[in-house]
C-alpha cells in the first residue's frame, strides 16, 4: 500500500438551528434500522444497528457482489449460460418460495438470472448463479464470507446464497448444519454491503429500478416478473422529493419483513435498512422506510463547507503551469438542526504523484484523483468509523512543460 501524507488544514466550528439528533432515538417500528449517505458512509440514523438478525433475501445483495467479482475476474460474463440442475429447478418451482419457474435442463444467461434475483427475488435464480462456476453450496458460502471480510464485516453467518433456512434448500442444504440455520447480519453489515454495491457497480440500479421484467423460460414461454419494491416511482409508498431506484426486499418467518432502499435526495444517494419491521403486514417495512426518509427531510440538512484554498491549490514541478487547482471547492455533510459540531478539515495526497519537495510532478491529467479531503469529528459517525472522505481531483490538464517553462518555473 502506498503511503500518503496528511496535512491538517484548519479547524472550524459550526452552529446550526433546528431539532434533536435522530441517531439518539429509537423511532423506527422495526428490530433494527439504519440510514447512511452512500457516497461518504455518514450514518444519519441508527437503531440496534449492530444486532445480528436473520436477513432472508437481503442475502442476495452479498450474492450479487460475489457474482460481480466472478464477472470482473472473467470467470463469468453477463452472457454466460447457466444450465439448471434438478436441485435448482426444485427450488425455483416450489410455490412456497419466490419461484419464477426455471426449467430443469434449460440454460439461462447470467443477465436474466440476475434480473430474476434482484427484481423478483427469485430463489432458484440465486441458487443457479451460486453454482454458475461449478461451486457447491459450501464453496460459494465461503466466497460470500471472504467478500464480507474484505469489506470489514467479520461477524456474519452465511448458510446459502439464497436467504432460505438450511432445511428449505432441499437437496442443496448443508448436512452438517441444523435445518433451522439461517443467514444473519446486522443492519450495519447490510448498509456496508449496499454501499459497496451501489458505489462500485452502479449499473445494478438500472436493474433494481425496473417495475417489472420479462423472463424467457422456454422458447415459447415468457413470464413477467413484478418488482417487490413498492417505493419505486409511482408505487404505493413513494416519498415526495426522494427518487428511489432500489434495492432489495427480504421476507421469512424468522427475519420478518425486511427492506433495503436506495434513492437520491438533494442530489445525494441515500441507503436505508429496515430489518424485521414489526407487525404481520409485509408493507410495514415500507412504512418504516418512509419514516426514515421523513427524518432525513424534516430533521436533517446539508451543511456546506468551503474548502480552504491551501487544500485546493497545489504547486507543480516541471509543468507548463506552476500550480494546479483541485476540486471540489466545497463539500457537504448531513447535520441535525440545532446542533453545534466541531470538526477538522484535512487532506491526504497521493505520495506517488509527488516529488521529494512535496510538489506534484507534471504531467497530471484532468479528472485524476490526487488525494482525499477528510472531515473528522467526534460528532459525525461513519460506517467504517473513519473521517468523512471526499475525492480530490485535478480540475484541468497540467502538461509537462517545455525546456524554457521548466527552467523558468
Amino acid at each position: 500500500m502506498k503511503k500518503i501524507k496528511l496535512f491538517v488544514v484548519t479547524l472550524l466550528t459550526v452552529l446550526l438551528l433546528g431539532g434533536p439528533s435522530a441517531t439518539a432515538s429509537s423511532r423506527i417500528d422495526a428490530a433494527a434500522a439504519m440510514m447512511v449517505d452512500a457516497e461518504t458512509g455518514q450514518v444519519i440514523y441508527e437503531q440496534n444497528a449492530n444486532k445480528k438478525l436473520p436477513v432472508a433475501s437481503i442475502t442476495k445483495l452479498l450474492t450479487m457482489l460475489v457474482i460481480e467479482d466472478e464477472i470482473q475476474q472473467k470467470q463469468l460474463s453477463w452472457n454466460s449460460q447457466v444450465k439448471i440442475t434438478p436441485e435448482v429447478a426444485a427450488i425455483s418451482n416450489d410455490p412456497a418460495y419466490s419461484a419464477i419457474g426455471l426449467k430443469e435442463g434449460q440454460s439461462y444467461s447470467v443477465r436474466m438470472l440476475i434480473n430474476a434475483m434482484l427484481v423478483s427475488s427469485g430463489d432458484g435464480a440465486a441458487a443457479a448463479l451460486a453454482s454458475a462456476t461449478g461451486d457447491g453450496t459450501d464453496e460459494f458460502n465461503l466466497k460470500m464470507v471472504n467478500k464480507a471480510n474484505k469489506l470489514g464485516i467479520h461477524d456474519i453467518t452465511i448458510v446459502n446464497a439464497v436467504g432460505l433456512n438450511n432445511g428449505d434448500m432441499k437437496d442443496l442444504k448443508l448436512a452438517d448444519l441444523p435445518t433451522t440455520a439461517a443467514n444473519t447480519m446486522s443492519a450495519r453489515d447490510v448498509a456496508i454491503i449496499s454501499q459497496y454495491l451501489v458505489k462500485n457497480y452502479p449499473e445494478i440500479l438500472q436493474i433494481t429500478a425496473q417495475k417489472q421484467t420479462k423472463y424467457q423460460l422456454t422458447k415459447g414461454q415468457v413470464k413477467t416478473g413484478e418488482n417487490l419494491n413498492k417505493m419505486l416511482p409511482g408505487g404505493k409508498y413513494t416519498v415526495k422529493g426522494v427518487k428511489i431506484d432500489g434495492l432489495k426486499t427480504g421476507t421469512s418467518d424468522e427475519a420478518g419483513a425486511c427492506f433495503v432502499s436506495t434513492g437520491t435526495y438533494h442530489h445525494h444517494r441515500i441507503i436505508t435498512v429496515v430489518l424485521h419491521a414489526n407487525g404481520k403486514d409485509k408493507d410495514k417495512r415500507f412504512v418504516a422506510t418512509q419514516e426514515l426518509y421523513n427524518i432525513l427531510k424534516n430533521e436533517e440538512h446539508l451543511q456546506t463547507i468551503k474548502v480552504p484554498a491551501s487544500a485546493t491549490t497545489k504547486k507543480v514541478s516541471n509543468g507548463a503551469e506552476r500550480t494546479m487547482n483541485l476540486r471540489p471547492r466545497e463539500v457537504a455533510f448531513w447535520n441535525p438542526y440545532d446542533t453545534k459540531i466541531d470538526y477538522t478539515i484535512g487532506t491526504q495526497y497521493r505520495k506517488s504523484l509527488m516529488n521529494k519537495n512535496g510538489h506534484f510532478e507534471a504531467p497530471i491529467w484532468k479528472g485524476k484523483q490526487v488525494g482525499q479531503l477528510r472531515i473528522a469529528s467526534d460528532q459525525i459517525k461513519t460506517l467504517n468509523d473513519e473521517p468523512l472522505t471526499y475525492p480530490l481531483y485535478n480540475s484541468h490538464d497540467i502538461q509537462r512543460g517545455n525546456f524554457w517553462q521548466r527552467l523558468w518555473h
